[in-house]
């Protein structure tokens, strides 16, 4: 099995896609989104030197996840760049996708000479998962009214 990680850029056709999985995700967390928003947030993403920036996992060619890094992800300006919308299909979890994602993002944002990079987690469980990987909790925060534990990693 071969997995690649492409600039979502490169396979904009899979943008809609994307969309459905960061809006079935995460869509609940914030009152004013929408299908429809999200894939034109998404498209401002297609980019392969600038941020925002939305990677793709291809795994024998079929899309199975998905990571993003951005300016901010919403919540405190002052920290950038962040790791966001990490995501892979439940069937293809546990095989090293998600690292995979996660690798890709750190080395693009080491590439453009930040010296850290941050994420928040609203899933409270999630964080363990991230620990494991190096990633250090930084504190707790709300965002839409919702607790998050914000994270970081030095690059």
């Amino acid at each position: 099995m071969s997995l690649t990680i492409c600039y979502l850029k490169d396979y904009s056709e899979y943008v809609p896609l994307v969309a459905k999985w960061m809006f079935e995700t995460w869509g609940h967390y914030n009152p004013h989104a929408s299908h429809d928003k999200t894939v034109l947030k998404l498209r401002e993403h297609l980019n392969t030197e600038q941020l925002p920036i939305t990677y793709i996992a291809l795994q024998d060619g079929k899309p199975v996840g998905t990571s993003s890094l951005r300016i901010t992800d919403g919540i405190r300006s002052d920290l950038m760049p962040w790791l966001a919308s990490l995501f892979v299909l439940p069937e293809y979890r546990g095989k090293g996708i998600a690292q995979a994602l996660i690798e890709t993002v750190k080395h693009k944002a080491q590439q453009l000479k930040y010296p850290t990079l941050y994420l928040l987690a609203f899933d409270q469980s999630i964080p363990q998962w991230y620990a494991k990987l190096g990633w250090q909790i930084i504190g707790d925060d709300f965002l839409h009214h919702h607790p998050i534990k914000l994270m970081e990693i030095p690059l």
